[in-house]
């Protein structure tokens, strides 16, 4: 299948930094400051929206005219009730409802299979903007047991989800621990869609993805999570629609987004591990209709790594975000790296630069 290029505007040559010295084809690219790893975003106006990095726990606010740095910021970790030992939340996925954010994070164990109870989060939050001045509060309670409460449904136990999470086994070690990472066997959730009335919230997992026993593929999943508002204002048990199965060629989901312009909903599909295939599919929001394959992603020799699509009202053009965090930045010596995580040939992932500022994602304009 014929590759399509993303169609790319220019922002600004304001704050351009080593994010965008990985553009390496004729395609421009935005470039923000101040965090690495984009992973769930949405828009809060016609120019700013809000984005969570999955390294750390803290919401920022961005302008899409320009400004590279954050014009907002604000800490989750107390009200997440993060424990100090492995602080990392994981967020994954946001969507919003009014004035209301839900947002998840991973539900998935470490990079080496370790349990970290810190990833355990839905939670929401309330955001207003006016007259430029923004302001977050939380919403509720945060849900530490969304994914223990899903695979105890029949439905669940019959795609084995149990093999991916694996909560009952406490003494895992060596290999049999490994293959629960998130991009090997272990669960890993990175979209979150609202319906367009709000009631409904499509949870997307970008792994494990159950293999068809008739055609032998994998399949995405999605589960729809039909009482959100009450889960998270009531602390109710949350209650699950039956699992809806795609053949994304493979791929898991990395964002959904619904867009009220094409009255429909977007998908960027990827794969579980750090391969770099991307795909871009359009779902009607008819469980018996299965997506159709808007185009192919070509960003592979640029190393963008898609996980957040972002609607903006009215707007025919989606905003696409870059988790850049394992780029490798040059540095000029070993202190602007985090100790011990010094490459070869002074160079440094993004997400480890010991100074924010110089951290660094980037974002493009899509258009499908």
């Amino acid at each position: 299948m014929k590759i399509i290029n993303v169609m790319l505007l220019v922002l600004s040559l304001y704050g351009v930094t080593s994010c965008a010295a990985h553009n390496k084809t004729n395609q421009t690219v935005f470039v923000f400051q101040g965090m690495s790893d984009a992973s769930a975003a949405v828009a809060l106006s016609r120019n700013m929206f809000i984005v969570a990095d999955d390294e750390n726990n803290v919401l920022r606010v961005y302008k899409v005219d320009g400004n590279s740095a954050p014009v907002f910021s604000y800490d989750l970790t107390s009200f997440l009730g993060i424990a100090a030992e492995h602080p990392e939340a994981d967020i994954e996925g946001a969507t919003m409802v009014g004035e209301r954010i839900y947002w998840i994070t991973s539900h998935g164990r470490n990079n080496e299979g370790k349990m970290r109870p810190n990833r355990y989060r839905f939670f929401a939050t309330s955001v207003k903007v006016k007259d430029q001045h923004i302001n977050i509060e939380p919403a509720g309670t945060p849900c530490r047991t969304l994914v223990h409460e899903l695979i105890r449904t029949e439905s669940m136990r019959k795609l084995d989800l149990q093999r991916a999470t694996q909560f009952s086994a406490t003494n895992l070690k060596g290999k049999e621990r490994a293959k629960l990472a998130p991009k090997k066997q272990g669960l890993n959730i990175e979209g979150l869609c609202a319906s367009p009335d709000g009631r409904t919230i499509y949870i997307g997992f970008r792994n494990p993805r159950p293999r068809n026993v008739a055609t032998g593929r994998e399949q995405s999943l999605v589960v729809a999570l039909n009482n959100p508002s009450q889960v998270i204002e009531k602390a109710e048990a949350p209650i699950f629609s039956e699992p809806i199965l795609w053949d994304l060629g493979d791929l898991g989901i990395r964002s959904m987004e619904y867009s009220h312009f094409y009255e429909a909903y977007f998908i960027v599909a990827g794969p579980h591990d750090e391969q770099l295939r991307f795909a871009l599919y359009r779902w009607s929001g008819k469980k018996d209709t299965p997506p159709i394959l808007v185009r192919e992603l070509d960003t592979d020799q640029s190393k963008f790594a898609p996980e957040a699509l972002v609607a903006f009202d009215n707007s025919s053009s989606f905003w696409l975000l870059s988790d850049d965090g394992s780029l490798s930045i040059d540095v000029s010596d070993a202190s602007e790296c985090m100790k011990g995580k010094l490459l070869k040939g002074r160079k440094c992932l993004n997400k480890h630069l010991t100074c924010p500022s110089k951290k660094c994602f980037r974002g493009m304009w899509l258009k499908p």
